[in-house]
């Protein structure tokens, strides 16, 4: 499982997640700041990537009946902490496959 990175994912939680063998795409790395919502997901799909997010605005967008997504992985930046956002990504991405995750939104 690929992971894109939007550009509020703190740069700890990226290279924790690295540290674990996950491979990350971040928006910020890439040179996608400033760009829009759908800009980043339409990035996470063509790198074959789940979002990974802070920003509720990804919910409100996927939940569109006309969207489709590769999954989004949730996690509140004030409810889940730098750790347990690494631990958690982790889970999912140990347990649930690509397949699993497309048009899924999964809550830290």
């Amino acid at each position: 499982m690929k992971i894109y990175a939007d550009e509020n994912i703190e740069t700890s939680i990226i290279d924790g997640l690295r540290r674990r063998r996950i491979t990350v795409h971040s928006a910020v790395e890439l040179g996608y700041r400033g760009k829009s919502d759908k800009f980043h997901m339409s990035k996470a799909d063509e790198l074959d990537a789940i979002v990974l997010t802070h920003d509720v605005d990804f919910l409100i967008m996927a939940s569109a009946p006309d969207v489709t997504h590769r999954g989004i992985i949730f996690s509140h930046s004030k409810n889940v902490s730098i750790g347990d956002c690494i631990r958690g990504v982790e889970v999912v991405a140990n347990v649930l496959s690509d397949r699993d995750m497309r048009n899924h939104i999964e809550f830290l």
